[in-house]
């Protein structure tokens, strides 16, 4: 399998110009001809992209090859049947950088199409490789129009009493190659962005109502699209004679942010345990030396507007309520039935605790609160 450094880079849609940026080079030099430059260019379009197709065991990262590839052989067809009568400077070159802008704008245009007929049973992977071909496909069609509306407009203006031999290399080869290297360094930045942030990105398992994984998402993807996918999501409740704690809710969280609910609350991450999550809340919480007795109590789906979980409901036992040790994210209290049932009409409590409490109440609460 490719390893992601080597994939860093050959998924790099600019790479596939490469071949052009060589063309270019051979070009300038005055001691190599036309037509060798763009045979030894258009030979090391074809092997380079024939290696990192066994590279990559796919043609996704091939496009741009093709580009160049096409491209240059139209231009070795267009000199074997000009070079006898036109013998314009940089004639050449001109036209195979229109070709190259052309089948971008083409391709560009062609989006839905392709990735209908080629990419529609790929894998997600590929389809984001894909967009991401097509992003910077557009930088290198509006950079490399802009530089042949340039020459155009030097070519109108630019003095013949002197040599331009150099101003010539600069505006034909030097300007396009600064500007397709530039957008290939800013495509580096940008995967090496992505990836880092991937790496910090928390990956969520997708589950049916009875627990089965089918498949993974970004957190972060996900809860943007609210209640599109169900994920399970832990939640423990802290006993102490009869009493629960409660405390307030972030005021960033999405479900019922400020109201009163259990501090300790997790979503259960891909290829987690359940009991890993339920512990890994409580750590967050109170810090790696507690280590106290899950007993599980209820599983249920609950659903709203903003999200959708299966929640798997814990509950933790301890003698004495004083035994907790207050921090900045334990700053709550214990709250006896009777409190509870006497705020309820309030409001201040969160979806899911309201749901849960007959439950909790029934089975773990009520039976100590009333001896």
């Amino acid at each position: 399998m490719l390893n992601s450094g080597i994939r860093r880079y050959i998924s790099n849609s600019v790479i596939g110009l490469l071949p052009f940026v060589l063309y270019l080079i051979l070009h300038s030099l005055s001691r190599i001809q036309e037509q060798y430059a763009l045979m030894a260019s258009l030979a090391i379009a074809i092997i380079a992209e024939i290696l990192i197709r066994g590279l990559s065991k796919s043609r996704m990262f091939s496009i741009t090859f093709y580009v160049s590839t096409l491209a240059l052989a139209f231009t070795l067809i267009f000199w074997l049947f000009a070079h006898n009568y036109l013998q314009v400077p940089n004639t050449y070159s001109s036209f195979c950088e229109i070709c190259i802008v052309s089948m971008l704008i083409g391709i560009r245009l062609s989006k839905t199409f392709i990735a209908t007929k080629f990419f529609r049973k790929r894998s997600l992977l590929q389809k984001a490789f894909l967009n991401e071909f097509y992003h910077i496909a557009s930088l290198l069609q509006y950079t490399l129009t802009m530089h042949i509306f340039f020459v155009l407009m030097y070519e109108h203006f630019k003095m013949t009493i002197y040599d331009d031999r150099i101003s010539d290399i600069v505006v034909y080869s030097v300007l396009p190659i600064v500007g397709i290297l530039a957008i290939g360094i800013y495509q580096i930045a940008r995967t090496g962005n992505i990836v880092a942030k991937l790496k910090q990105e928390e990956w969520l398992p997708i589950v049916t109502e009875k627990g089965e994984v089918t498949g993974k998402i970004a957190k972060s993807v996900s809860l943007k699209m609210k209640n599109k996918f169900l994920h399970p999501i832990v939640r423990v409740a802290l006993i102490s004679n009869g009493k629960v704690f409660l405390q307030e809710r972030a005021n960033a969280d999405t479900l019922s942010p400020r109201k009163l609910d259990y501090p300790f609350e997790k979503y259960m991450l891909f290829n987690h345990e359940i009991n890993l999550a339920a512990r890994n809340s409580i750590k967050k919480m109170m810090g790696d030396e507690m280590d106290l007795p899950l007993k599980f109590l209820l599983k249920y789906v609950f659903e709203n507007e903003e999200t959708k979980r299966l929640t798997f409901l814990f509950i933790i036992k301890i003698e004495d309520e004083y035994s907790i040790k207050r921090t900045e994210q334990m700053n709550g209290k214990f709250w006896s039935v009777k409190q509870i049932e006497a705020a309820f009409a309030d409001e201040i409590f969160s979806e899911p605790f309201e749901l849960e409490f007959e439950y909790l109440k029934n089975m773990v609460l009520a039976p100590i609160d009333h001896l």
